[in-house]
């Protein structure tokens, strides 16, 4: 089978997966036949791995920090191998793995830090800001909100949500940041940070949303400085 020049969409890829497992897992098969099934599965591994590389916005590896962007993206993958047979079409294949990158990014993470503070190489704490006013109950749900403002911002500008969700819902800081990003210092990520602060209150301006109700939605977000 030549995959890529069969199937026109990223669901019928998926589709004549869902069939060449189910066929796989059939243990009367003879022996050329499952070995034909298992080279099939194969391939469209390698298209769909072809896939997501070749356009990284739109499967969501893009936005990932390049120093654990490969292995999120592989264990993000391999995810949707196991999962192919429980796909009913819910959404697209392609927002089903943004999703499942960014949650394998964060264990990454997570694990990560754990080595690091293991071996003694924990980074320093950042440097005292300006708390927002908003409470945490108030600004996870403003980021958690579906259909919001918000959303529209992280699907027009995902590069600047990424970098605001990190820093004011995830609360890491400004040097745990510089180190996931790979920024050259903690300035950097304070101005990408300011310069992400004014796309969103120009977006929402532009939305309709009045100066007062952007404020509002503004505080969420504290003063980075820069100095």
């Amino acid at each position: 089978m030549t995959t890529g020049a069969n199937f026109h969409s990223d669901e019928e890829l998926i589709k004549r997966l869902q069939i060449v497992l189910r066929d796989v897992s059939d243990i009367s098969l003879d022996r050329p036949r499952s070995e034909n099934n298992q080279r099939e599965v194969r391939n469209i591994a390698g298209e769909l791995a072809e896939r997501i590389y070749a356009e990284p916005d739109k499967w969501g590896i893009a936005t990932l920090p390049e120093g654990l962007r490969d292995d999120a993206a592989a264990d993000a993958l391999m995810a949707m191998l196991v999962e192919v047979p429980e796909f009913h079409a819910r959404q697209p294949i392609s927002e089903w793995y943004a999703q499942t990158a960014e949650a394998a990014f964060r264990k990454l993470w997570v694990i990560a830090q754990q080595q690091a503070a293991e071996h003694g190489r924990t980074e320093p704490q950042a440097e005292p800001i300006d708390t927002p006013e908003a409470s945490d109950e108030e600004t996870t749900a403003f980021f958690e909100e579906s259909g919001g403002l918000w959303q529209q911002f992280e699907k027009q500008f995902p590069r600047d949500a990424f970098v605001l969700r990190l820093r004011y819902m995830l609360k890491r800081s400004p040097e745990e940041m510089a180190v996931m990003l790979d920024a050259a210092n903690t300035r950097a990520i304070t101005m990408r940070l300011n310069r992400a602060k004014d796309r969103f209150r120009t977006f929402c301006e532009q939305s309709g949303n009045s100066r007062s109700d952007t404020e509002n939605l503004m505080v969420r977000f504290g003063e980075e400085s820069t100095s």
